[in-house]
């Protein structure tokens, strides 16, 4: 499939050098004051996918396949909303925002990662959370069901009566 890059993708590409803007959303609670559900790892707020991603002077830190971290300034809405809400166990998704550092408008994002957040550490330089994979997907209750194991085969020609219907072991 092929598709025709914007001219501030273009540009982005051109550059020697380049700094990876982010679009984070957060699965935080809704009945939370004014939640900043989308942020931004730019100056500016970016308008992106008919959403508003806000300015929050978050940065995201050693992203891979398995996991990472995310630094929240201690400032702002964070500290409250860090302190209130656990993040343990929260759905996380980040967007590579593909631009230009001229100008983070009409351009395009692409999913980089979705996970949980896990355990938080607050300290002076800011709030520290820890990303995983999306485990939430894969988990199993700790009573979960292992695969059926059987030790004892009927005899061939052996008739279990089911209801009105007569079954036949072949």
């Amino acid at each position: 499939m092929t598709r025709t890059v914007s001219a501030v993708v273009a540009a982005a590409v051109a550059q020697h050098a380049t700094k990876p803007v982010y679009l984070i959303w957060m699965d935080w609670d809704a009945a939370s004051p004014t939640p900043p559900y989308r942020v931004a790892t730019w100056d500016d707020d970016i308008s992106w996918n008919s959403q508003t991603w806000v300015a929050s002077g978050a940065e995201v830190n050693g992203l891979n396949a398995t996991g990472g971290s995310l630094r929240l300034p201690i400032d702002g809405p964070w500290l409250s909303l860090v302190m209130n809400q656990v993040p343990r166990e929260r759905s996380i998704e980040v967007y590579e925002y593909h631009t230009s550092t001229a100008s983070p408008a009409g351009s395009d994002a692409e999913l980089i990662f979705a996970g949980m957040m896990d355990e938080a550490t607050i300290t002076d330089g800011g709030i520290r959370i820890s990303l995983i994979e999306g485990r939430k997907n894969k988990a199993f209750p700790p009573t979960s069901i292992g695969p059926s194991t059987y030790n004892h085969l009927l005899a061939k020609g052996t008739r279990l009566y089911w209801a009105d219907d007569i079954v036949i072991v072949e």
